[in-house]
Order: structure tokens, then sequence, then C-alpha cells
């Protein structure tokens, strides 16, 4: 009788010590389960070689009882996409929790729709918690069908700070060279020049002919882009340069379309030309393949600003 009631009295201790066990690993759990992670995007829809920027946000972490073993880690290029920069993890301690927090700068330069893997970060627990996958939509260059398009914004010279103390020491110099300058001209305004003629190189005829030579050579179809577009580019820039009486040659891309701003009359014409200079760069630099139907379309913008320049210089003599 007396060995039932111990072996009965150790059952229930036996009993009462597992379940005392299994509310503890439910607590613990529950703990564990309490994180949260958020992945966010500033957009979700770019311009080639435009760049968004990644947030991922994981909230409500014990530290006490739950630490990060694995941290999500992307590659440097996936999904057709690249990564620009990382920014450092952010810790922010809060009332007996944990807040952590990264940004990523992404970019793409390849158009369509492009995705974001899944965020995963793993604890010391052998737990993990995901957040779901972004879509992001890469745009080609030729947007301007589309209803959310917006055109090329004003070009922004940036004024630099005035030195006064410099100005102040070259005063004079300066003044010897307006003296010189003044002189040289009026040396050159007594002389009888000679109308100059145009040469046969810049004329519109060979200029055309130039065009159609290059699309002749058949370069799109041998895969060379860059030096399809590196061509086209500079047969533009020299014929623009000589009428324009401009020298674009040791200019970078914005520097180039800033000298051209308020030189020809066609706002149109203009705007699709610049956007033919983002996208050479984009294939020159990023080494972005363009379909072949883009490349037609580069020739004939390349035609319709060299006739634009040609048009609107003789309006202004007429």
């Amino acid at each position: 009788m007396r060995k039932s009631r111990e072996l009965l009295v150790g059952s229930w201790k036996f009993g009462f010590a597992k379940v005392s066990i299994f509310i503890l690993l439910l607590a613990i759990s529950s703990n564990l389960f309490s994180q949260k992670i958020s992945a966010t995007v500033d957009r979700d829809k770019i311009l080639i070689g435009e760049q968004i920027e990644l947030k991922v946000l994981i909230t409500d972490i014990d530290k006490a009882n739950a630490d990060v073993s694995h941290w999500f880690d992307l590659p440097d290029s996936f999904n057709h996409m690249e990564i620009v920069k990382r920014f450092p993890i952010d810790t922010i301690s809060a009332e007996g929790s944990i807040n952590y927090s990264q940004k990523i700068i992404i970019t793409s330069f390849d158009s369509g729709v492009w995705q974001i893997p899944a965020i995963t970060v793993s604890f010391a627990e052998k737990l993990s918690i995901n957040a779901m996958p972004i879509n992001i939509s890469v745009l080609p260059v030729d947007v301007s069908n589309l209803k959310d398009y917006h055109d090329f914004k004003e070009i922004i010279e940036v004024k630099p700070e005035t030195d006064w103390l410099f100005i102040g020491s070259i005063t004079a110099a300066v003044i010897v060279l307006v003296i010189i300058i003044f002189l040289v001209i009026r040396y050159f305004n007594k002389r009888k020049l000679r109308p100059k003629s145009v040469s046969k190189i810049f004329s519109i005829k060979d200029v055309l002919h130039q065009l159609d030579a290059l699309q002749a050579k058949g370069l799109v179809e041998k895969k060379q882009y860059k030096l399809f577009y590196t061509e086209l580019i500079n047969i533009c820039r020299n014929y623009s340069d000589h009428q324009l009486n401009n020298y674009s040659a040791n200019k970078t891309t914005d520097e180039y379309m800033l000298m051209l701003k308020s030189r020809i009359g066609n706002e149109p014409t203009l705007i699709h030309f610049f956007q033919l200079l983002r996208l050479a760069d984009a294939v020159k630099f990023a080494k972005f393949i363009p379909p072949n139907n883009e490349c037609d379309d580069a020739i004939f913008d390349a035609k319709t600003f060299v006739q634009t320049i040609y048009h609107f210089q003789f309006s202004k003599k007429d």
C-alpha cells in the first residue's frame, strides 16, 4: 500500500515536471516569434540606370533570448540587378528589445520586371523570419508614351560661391587681358576676310551620307553596339560643333547637353536627341544591350537632329 502511494506521488511529480517544461518552452517560443521583419523600397518602377533604396527593418528582438545568427546577404549582382551601395546595419535599443535596420541602394541596366528575393534572417535557436519578395519594373529609355512619363527637367547650372579675395587679386591681370583682346579684335576687323566656305565634310548631305554608311556597316547585326553608338554620337557632335561654333570634344554628356540648350529651335527634336545621348552612355558604360529597333530609331533621331540644326542655322541667316 505504501509503495503504491509512493509510486502515485512520483508519477504525479513527473507529470507536473513535464507540464512545467512544456509551458516554459511554449513561453520561450512565443517570445522568439515576436520578432517582425519588413522589406520596403522607395519606388517599384525606375528607368534604366536609376537607383532605388531597399530598407530592411527587424523589430521586437529580445536580446536575452534571440540573438541574430545570420543576417541576410544579397549578392552584388542578382536577377539583372546590381547593388550600388550597402549602408551599415543600424541598431536601436528599446525597452527590453532591439531593432535592426539596413539600407541598400540597387540599380538595373536591363529593362523588364525583376524580383528582389525574399529576405531571410536566422536566429541562434535555428528559427528564421522572412520578408516577401519585391517586384521592380525597369523601363527602357524611350518611355514617352507612358502616362506617368515625366519629360526631361531643365538642366540646373550650379553657381560656385564667389571668391571676392581671388577676384580682387587678379583684377589687374584681367584689365590687361581685356585690352589685348580689344586690340586683337580691332586688328582683325580691319582686315578684309574672305567668306569661309562650308567644308564638304560638314555639309548636311555628307553628314546624312555618313549616317547611312554607319548603318550599312552592320555593326548592330554584328552585336558591336558600343562601336555603333560611339560613331553615331561622334558624327552628331562634329556636325553640331561646326555649325554652332562649339567645341565639345572634351565635354561630358551633361556639359554637351548644356551647350545645346536654347541653341536649337525645335524642343521635341532636342529632347529625343538627349534621350539618344543617355542611351549611348548606357550602352558604352553600363554594357546595356538595346533591341535592334532602338538602334534604327537612334539613326532616325540622329538624322532629325542634324537636319534641324541645318534648317535652323539657315533660317537664322535669312
